[in-house]
């Protein structure tokens, strides 16, 4: 049995409202690199887009796509419910998204906080969304030390 691919409600046919890139490298844990690519906003929910990389994993996944209950993300520090997340690759590198519902405000500040590696320590990040992209002050939080952050813009 397959779940519905949209959250309950949803207009038919969808509608986009727009993207709203992100291009943000939360480090890496275990030889894991997860980079937020973009935020696809809908009628009534977002998609988070992501890719993971293998930089020298330092033991083998479970699940090469992060599943749901592995994301924490909220919108000006209100939870938003993990629909879904999905996604395709191989063990060197896969891509997905995370459904969220609602689709957050395009002012609004998301912390994203996901485990990558079961076990080990969650990458996360704070942004600020704006209609055209990144406030300049982005800050990254993390509770962990993920191995080789780069540099925020």
């Amino acid at each position: 049995m397959s779940t519905p691919h949209l959250p309950p409600g949803s207009a038919s046919p969808p509608t986009p409202k727009g993207v709203v890139p992100l291009g943000i490298d939360l480090g890496a844990v275990a030889g894991q690199r997860m980079v937020l690519l973009s935020l696809e906003v809908w009628d009534g929910w977002a998609d988070l887009r992501f890719a993971r990389v293998d930089v020298g994993a330092t033991q083998r996944l479970t699940r090469r796509v992060p599943p749901a209950d592995a994301w924490t993300i909220t919108a000006d520090g209100q939870a938003l419910e993990i629909f879904d997340a999905v996604g395709r690759g191989d063990r060197t590198f896969s891509n997905g998204e995370v459904r969220l519902v609602p689709a957050p405000a395009l002012d609004a500040t998301l912390e994203v906080r996901v485990e990558v590696v079961p076990g080990q320590p969650a990458l996360s990040t704070g942004v600020t969304l704006f209609d055209d992209g990144l406030d300049e002050t982005v800050s990254s939080t993390d509770p962990g030390t993920p191995e080789e952050r780069p540099e925020q813009r």
